[in-house]
């Protein structure tokens, strides 16, 4: 696989060299969409193949032998990426051989051991350069009525936050003498877990809590994209709706959330009538229309990606034509270009949209908003607009 993959890109392309094809840059998204994986996958797996070739030879052949598996090959590449080249040589020298007769934790202890070795200053760099990706994340795949929430935190800070979340969670009932209020402990009446109150009480020290209860949190007012049915909205039905960012919620749900928070309703059913189309030769979208296809698509429409349509260009199937003089709307007739309008628009990553623009990738869309990608290799491939019935396979 790694060889079949290194045969399609190639080695790293030399920024400095100004022949390099524009193409080299857009390989990964050729793969991406062959595999039907992510376009952030697909460029970990060009990463990975161009290493078994060239740096991390040694581990390649270890790997093609079916020495090593993928795991453990990940842990050598994650940790020697981080030093010279010759120093991951000399290390895969030493390691390689035996990696297959260790753990997954003993093998990344020994390659940091080793590069610590090999580099006084490994340590600090890493350390500095850990600091310099802390983050919070979202996974909105979590399980039913859950949403994963993680963060990447300096550890002297992570281990304070965990302290203070342990301690709040742990003192939530409280005592008042002489007018001073004491914790007591854990409420004998609360019949939350351990893990239900740590949860609770962060979700207090971000968004507020009851006066008196630090691990009750209060009740947000949020704003929500809420795809509900007209009949379930009322009361009428029970059918699931979407909290749009989530996924599937109960009715009773969807109806405290319209009555509790700043909602925006995108009600499926024709209620407030059809969206109407915007035909304009301005090259930038109207606002409507441009609140129209990031709802119409919900995600980049390059095959297999996920990005979010929010995070994503507007991109014209067929190119604008900009007029030179900009204070004149009309173009001639002969070749007036896309239009910006909803059948010649549709969501891409930026990656995605330079790779069209740049990279030879060619589209076409039907007037529904099928979108038909073609790759310089000549594959085709067809993306369509969200469907937003329940019990539609996405």
């Amino acid at each position: 696989e790694q060889a079949a993959v290194f045969d399609l890109v190639g080695p790293d392309p030399d920024p400095a060299d100004p022949s390099t094809p524009a193409a080299a840059e857009f390989a990964s998204l050729e793969l991406a969409a062959a595999l039907n994986v992510t376009p952030g996958h697909a460029a970990g797996r060009v990463r990975k193949a161009r290493l078994m070739a060239g740096a991390f030879a040694a581990t390649g052949r270890a790997l093609a032998a079916g020495a090593l598996d993928p795991y453990r090959v990940w842990l050598i590449t994650q940790t020697l990426t981080t030093v010279t080249a010759q120093v991951a040589e000399q290390i895969q020298a030493e390691i390689v051989p035996v990696a297959a007769t260790m753990t997954g934790h003993q093998l990344r202890k020994a390659l940091r051991e080793a590069a610590r070795n090999a580099d006084p200053e490994w340590g600090v760099r890493m350390f500095a350069k850990a600091r310099k990706s802390r983050r919070v994340g979202f996974d909105h795949r979590g399980t039913d009525g859950l949403v994963l929430m993680y963060a990447y935190l300096p550890p002297v800070e992570a281990i304070a936050i965990e302290q203070h979340l342990q301690h709040t969670a742990n003192a939530t009932h409280t005592t008042n003498t002489g007018g001073t209020t004491h914790a007591a402990g854990t409420d004998p009446g609360d019949e939350r877990t351990a893990d239900e109150r740590m949860a609770d009480a962060l979700i207090g020290c971000v968004l507020g809590t009851t006066p008196g209860d630090p691990t009750s949190p209060l009740a947000p007012t949020v704003i929500v994209q809420l795809l509900v049915s007209l009949p379930t909205l009322l009361g009428l039905r029970q059918d699931t709706g979407e909290l749009v960012g989530h996924g599937r919620i109960p009715a009773g749900m969807a109806r405290e959330l319209a009555t509790d928070a700043e909602f925006q309703r995108m009600v499926y059913d024709p209620v407030d009538g059809h969206l109407l189309d915007y035909k304009t030769r301005t090259y930038r979208p109207p606002k409507g229309l441009e609140d129209y296809l990031r709802a119409r698509d919900r995600h980049c429409r390059y095959p297999g990606a996920t990005r979010a349509a929010a995070d994503t260009d507007l991109d014209h199937t067929k190119p604008f034509h900009h007029h030179p003089d900009p204070e004149q709307d009309d173009v001639p007739e002969s070749d007036p270009g896309g239009s910006t309008s909803a059948d010649n628009l549709a969501c891409l990553s930026r990656h995605a949209h330079r790779a069209k623009t740049h990279g030879h990738y060619q589209t076409r869309q039907d007037p529904d908003g099928t979108l038909h990608l073609t790759t310089p290799l000549g594959r085709t491939y067809t993306t369509k607009p969200w469907d937003y019935r329940p019990d539609s396979e996405r």
